[in-house]
């Protein structure tokens, strides 16, 4: 296809097997180590087999992983990258993020023996095996600063960076042939296939558009823009991972597939699925967007205002920015740099701060989080912002998904727990800022208590569950029996600890979003652990109640029948919370009881009169109102 863009790279890689040889991996993988992938992981195993990854062969070794972060760039030690002749080796590819395939510090030694792993999906199913080339520890922090310009867990891609175990294999890649029935397989062309797709239309500029988002008419504007310069258009809309409150891949290809066949032409257009995770890590994300799309045939990337944004993390056009530190050469793929797009009412048009001179009262600009606001209350969406049908279609999927939180489920089993935590720290997905409950909220919450051993978090707990049982499920976790069921073998310095409550996180999310009140009664030591929770949680739009249990060591030491704080404070007990481990109290927690100092029907009042003012329990007098 000597017309296409060549790969990034230059080789588009291939690590898929088939026959004998997929037989032969498979025999090979039984007798190995197993890794379960996370969605995150899986997103990428999948796009290193492809070649959209190209030139990555595997998950990035240590030498890579530190290139990436400090130059954007892998490692120019790499076969083939020493100029002719000898001399230095030259300065490796542009990659903007790091693959990392991440595993426990208990897990390492065991690897390392073994020199592969066999790599399955959260459901168990084998995809192929990662050849142990090295094994490393990354700097988490380090990390979510370098790829993301923060280190804040409110931001989702640091959360799912802090989430994961420190450790990481580095080392090529052997993948099974692709499952059959991955969500969209008719769509989930491989940059073989889409290539293949391009030269048989005889495209030779092909502007390509990454979305994570249904496409409103901002969007139309800009890839018709695109499409009179380019001989044909890809929307190549993500599927992988993206944050809960994203509109799922199901009802966007909905969006997709209705707006290409009213309003685009079907001889110059393309609809194919891109697998990748979402990362939300901005210009990082921007450019690698753009490199990979190469490897699919595109040469025209169109990267809009705050491309792979969140939040306020970034400047509208850092994205735009990125770009100019590297050559055309260098990344081969041309961005189409686009400025904000809106309807304008004195233009009667869809236009730009570079073509509307009137001012910011007459543009028509929704934010995404005013656009759920007016489909979930079942508004309609004004006809310039955005088609009606595609306005139907999103309308009837923000009702239902309304309706679906709004009602009860049954509670999720203990072996439903316990399957969650095979994959506990899987889906660390978070957002930004604090999302405020709806009055009267109907779906869970989590009521999180922290305070030191015997401060009477226990006690509290299944004090509440009378009061809560009349409107929703309710379950207990335990700090002892989730170290018991949850969390066995971990054991008690501050990774194993934050660990634990990690897990007792997800899986408390999980409930809560089933409709139930989960209630936690562990001591969680570390504050930024208990914060990284909350927001998670938040992100997921669980409301998250913090009860601080306060006591003092004294009245603790005295109440204890076990004599356990008087062994610590005799030196006779390591790693004893509060004594010979610290114990961080939280700044502002919501609910504050004084268990040394009052009974507990006045400090379940407190935790009441709070769980009413924030609308998550109606409680007698609201009741009567009502």
């Amino acid at each position: 296809m000597p017309t296409l863009v060549p790969p990034h790279g230059g080789t588009l890689v291939d690590r898929l097997v088939s026959g004998p040889a997929a037989d032969a991996l498979r025999a090979r993988a039984a007798a190995l180590p197993r890794l379960t992938l996370d969605a995150r992981e899986q997103a990428d195993l999948e796009l290193i087999a492809t070649g959209a990854a190209s030139p990555l062969t595997g998950f990035l070794g240590e030498a890579d992983y530190r290139s990436v972060l400090a130059d954007l760039r892998l490692a120019g030690d790499r076969p083939g990258s020493g100029p002719a002749g000898g001399g230095p080796a030259a300065r490796g590819p542009v990659w903007p993020l790091p693959f990392n395939l991440a595993v426990e510090e208990e897990r390492v030694e065991e690897l390392r023996r073994a020199g592969a792993a066999a790599l399955h999906d959260a459901a168990g199913r084998l995809w192929g095996v990662a050849e142990v080339r090295e094994l490393y520890r990354r700097d988490l922090g380090a990390e979510a600063r370098a790829v993301y310009g923060t280190d804040d867990p409110a931001h989702p891609g640091v959360a799912y960076t802090l989430s994961r175990p420190a450790h990481a294999v580095g080392g090529e890649v052997w993948v099974l042939p692709l499952p059959e029935d991955l969500p969209f397989a008719a769509h989930r062309l491989t940059p073989r296939a889409l290539r293949r797709l391009i030269a048989e239309r005889g495209w030779q500029r092909v502007a390509g558009f990454q979305t994570r988002n249904p496409i409103h008419r901002a969007h139309e504007y800009l890839t018709k823009v695109a499409l009179e310069h380019a001989d044909g258009l890809v929307l190549h809309p993500l599927v992988g991972e993206t944050k809960s409150d994203d509109v799922p891949a199901a009802v966007r290809f909905q969006v997709y597939e209705a707006l290409l066949a009213g309003y685009y032409p079907r001889d110059r257009t393309l609809l194919a699925a891109f697998p990748a995770a979402m990362r939300y890590a901005g210009p990082r994300e921007a450019l690698f967007h753009a490199l990979v799309r190469k490897n699919y045939g595109i040469t025209h990337l169109i990267v809009g205002r705050d491309h792979a944004g969140v939040g306020k993390y970034y400047g509208p056009f850092d994205a735009h920015r990125l770009f100019d530190r590297f050559g055309p050469e260098e990344i081969g793929v041309a961005p189409l740099r686009f400025d904000a797009t809106f309807y304008c009412r004195a233009c009667g048009a869809t236009a730009s701060p570079r073509t509307c001179p009137h001012p910011a009262e007459e543009r028509l600009e929704l934010s995404g989080t005013r656009v759920r606001e007016q489909l979930r209350a079942g508004e309609a969406l004004p006809r310039e912002f955005t088609r009606p049908e595609i306005a139907e279609i999103l309308r009837k999927h923000y009702l239902a998904s309304s309706a679906a939180t709004s009602t009860p489920t049954a509670t999720p089993t203990a072996n439903a727990n316990a399957n969650a935590n095979a994959n506990a720290n899987a889906n660390a997905e978070a957002t930004v800022g604090r999302i405020t409950p709806l009055r009267h909220h109907r779906g869970g919450f989590i009521l999180w208590f922290t305070g030191l051993s015997g401060a009477g978090k226990s006690t509290l707990s299944q004090a509440l569950v009378p009061h809560l049982q009349a409107e929703r499920p309710v379950e207990i976790l335990d700090g002892d029996e989730v170290r018991t069921y949850l969390s066995k073998g971990l054991g008690f310095s501050r990774e194993d600890r934050d660990t634990n409550i990690r897990r007792i996180g997800y899986v408390a999310r999980l409930l809560a979003r089933s409709g139930t009140a989960a209630v936690t009664a562990a001591i969680s030591p570390y504050a930024a652990t208990r914060q990284e929770v909350r927001a998670l949680a938040e992100a997921d739009g669980v409301p998250f109640v913090e009860v601080f249990a306060s006591a003092s060591i004294e009245k603790l030491a005295e109440r204890d029948v076990k004599g356990l704080y008087r062994k610590a404070l005799a030196g006779e007990l390591p790693h004893f919370t509060g004594v010979s481990d610290p114990y961080e109290a939280p700044e502002r927690p919501d609910v504050v009881v004084r268990s040394d100092a009052e009974p507990v029907e006045e400090s379940l009042g407190r935790i009441l009169a709070h769980l009413r003012e924030r609308g998550l329990l109606h409680g007698r007098s609201e009741a009567r109102a009502s």
